[in-house]
């Protein structure tokens, strides 16, 4: 197999970041929170956020703390990376010693992180066996490989209270079409509480995003548009990489393609449900970049002229074998004059 690669400065793109939120707890919420003393004596707090908002979010938890050494700020990410709208992430921090505060939401940041719904969980959300633990398959339905695979879950219990948030081991490579078992335990020391679990999540290294082309060959790509994206393939009759799209924010938003860049005149078109559609295309002579807006609401699209330079009209070929037919005339007539 070929992997057609493309600078790591264009895969980097998809993870640009809108600037911050001014005010994080119009789009952020916490909605639960609790604390308990684990076995080795540490203070363990812990919650869920709610994104309120339209657009993907990456949350920063903040906690005050006072020890021996002084008053410090801690920070941890929310259990998921991006919290999708109207979506749910457990939070945790361990505190081995001193006073704290209350948990808090310290940064909010919009994303423009595309949801393409690749990973499949398949789990019970009952807690199983003697260790109360969340059980379930992960598998993986995207043509590529997905690393450092982890999955979380709020715990409750039987009064639907979060009693503590778990994470399962991480799963080193979930490879395309894979389906690997997952365990998450929860603390002994709230383990006869446990009931059920919520908010199940996961979270995987940002992968390097590949459609297959045929004949064992691959092109690597970066989308980032804050939408959810579904269907995305390759087709070779129009060279064109196709997706379904829907812009999380209401009035729709901006998509950003980059794939690499083939010849100096490669020519890349953009179809927006099958008619021609004003994007901004340029190239540096290793990659494309492709940016345009998508309207609110569901789209077909499709990226024309991925992989091969624009193939000329057949009128163009006729016009130019006819010219090259006169020009030959003439100068066959013109020599023919000389050799009289």
């Amino acid at each position: 197999m070929h992997l057609l690669s493309m600078p790591v400065v264009a895969l980097l793109a998809s993870l640009s970041l809108l600037p911050a939120i001014a005010n994080a707890e119009d789009a952020v919420k916490i909605i639960d929170q609790t604390s308990f003393v684990d076995s080795e004596g540490r203070l363990n707090l812990v919650g869920t956020v709610r994104n309120t908002g339209a657009l993907p979010v990456m949350v920063t938890m903040g906690l005050s703390v006072e020890d021996e050494s002084g008053r410090r700020i801690m920070h941890e990410p929310t259990y998921g990376r991006v919290i999708w709208p109207l979506n749910d992430s457990p939070f945790k921090f361990v505190v081995e010693s001193g006073t704290v505060g209350e948990p808090f939401i310290m940064e909010v940041r919009q994303t423009r992180a595309a949801n393409y719904g690749v990973i499949v969980l398949n789990y019970n959300s009952m807690a199983a066996g003697e260790e109360k633990a969340f059980v379930g398959t992960v598998k993986n339905t995207a043509p590529f490989d997905i690393h450092n695979v982890s999955i979380f879950a709020s715990v409750r219990s039987d009064n639907a209270t979060q009693i503590d948030t778990v994470r399962s081991d991480v799963i080193p490579v979930l490879k395309a079409g894979e389906e690997q078992p997952f365990v998450a335990v929860p603390d002994p020391v709230v383990r006869s509480d446990v009931y059920y679990y919520s908010c199940a999540g996961l979270n995987y290294d940002e992968p390097i995003t590949t459609l297959e082309v045929g004949d064992g060959n691959f092109i690597a790509y970066s989308l980032s548009a804050a939408a959810q994206v579904s269907t995305l393939s390759y087709e070779n009759a129009t060279d064109s990489i196709s997706f379904r799209i829907r812009p999380y924010a209401p009035n729709g938003g901006d998509l950003g393609l980059r794939i690499p860049q083939f010849s100096v005149s490669q020519s890349v078109t953009v179809i927006l449900d099958g008619k021609p559609h004003d994007a901004l295309v340029r190239g540096d002579g290793k990659t494309m970049y492709i940016d345009f807006f998508v309207p609110k609401g569901d789209h077909q699209v499709q990226i024309q002229g991925v992989r091969n330079v624009a193939d000329l009209p057949l009128t163009v070929f006729v016009l130019a074998s006819v010219t090259a037919g006169i020009v030959a005339m003439t100068r066959l007539k013109a020599a023919f004059k000389v050799s009289q």
